[in-house]
């Protein structure tokens, strides 16, 4: 099957934040991801579950994700350990994710207790780590992610390319390990590695500025004619290098 999609809600002000909650709400996605670090109230703990529960309205039935994404993991949001555990707490009261996005490193030793609390109000979890200055060895990979799996992480975030993702699914698979992968948008086109059991990218999930399935006349023009011209479906790969020379046209 296809990698499920994620659309990310950025914007600062709640009245942007709900504005974009109904526009995706009639969209094909699979799942929504507020991103709370962005929220100019982010440090407010009663603003945040006031938006929070309007979101929840907004997006009707579609799966919420809720993460903090913290300045030290790449996000906009600096806190201290205890900041960022009551923050989660303060999402899990509300009982309006269905999602929340735990990360590995800021958790720390209490990452068994914030999976644990998170199951308890019936959120799933999804466990990330990031490194912005290279793919770490595999070796450290494995580490994370057996420490994940003992944790109890339902879900573990890939916030990298589709070659060492590869590695990663098929490593996991032979831990048997069966978390649902998410993925940014750098893991388009993992289904057509050579050598690459496209079986194990079942049910990946992928945040992605692209969605070839999507059905607006601009969209269904480009598929279509990608596809008379190259004999194949176009990732955001393709859809990006369109854009860039496009724009450099006009």
């Amino acid at each position: 099957g296809r990698p499920k999609v994620i659309l990310p809600i950025v914007e600062r002000a709640e009245a942007a934040i709900l504005e974009k909650a109904a526009q995706f709400s009639t969209l094909q996605a699979d799942c929504v991801e507020w991103r709370v670090d962005y929220f100019e109230s982010a440090r407010a703990p009663g603003a945040v579950a006031r938006c929070l529960a309007k979101l929840r309205v907004a997006l009707k039935d579609k799966l919420l994700l809720v993460t903090i994404r913290t300045k030290a993991e790449g996000g906009e949001l600096a806190l201290r350990h205890t900041e960022y555990a009551d923050l989660l707490h303060t999402i899990l009261d509300t009982d309006c994710a269905d999602l929340i996005d735990i990360e590995f490193f800021p958790a720390g030793d209490d990452l068994p207790a914030l999976i644990g609390d998170a199951h308890t109000a019936g959120a799933a979890v999804v466990c990330s780590s990031h490194d912005f200055h290279k793919t770490p060895p595999r070796a450290e990979l494995v580490n994370r992610m057996v420490a994940m799996q003992q944790a109890g992480a339902d879900l573990v975030f890939l916030p990298i390319y589709y070659q060492p993702a590869s590695l990663i699914l098929s490593q996991a698979d032979a831990m048997g390990y069966t978390p649902t992968f998410f993925g940014v948008d750098g893991m388009d086109g993992i289904l057509t590695m050579d050598g690459f059991d496209a079986s194990l990218a079942e049910g990946v999930m992928l945040l992605t500025p692209f969605n070839a399935d999507a059905t607006d006349e601009a969209t269904v023009n480009f598929v279509t004619k990608y596809q008379e011209l190259y004999g194949e479906t176009p990732n955001q790969f393709a859809a990006d290098a369109y854009d860039c020379v496009y724009a450099y046209k006009m």
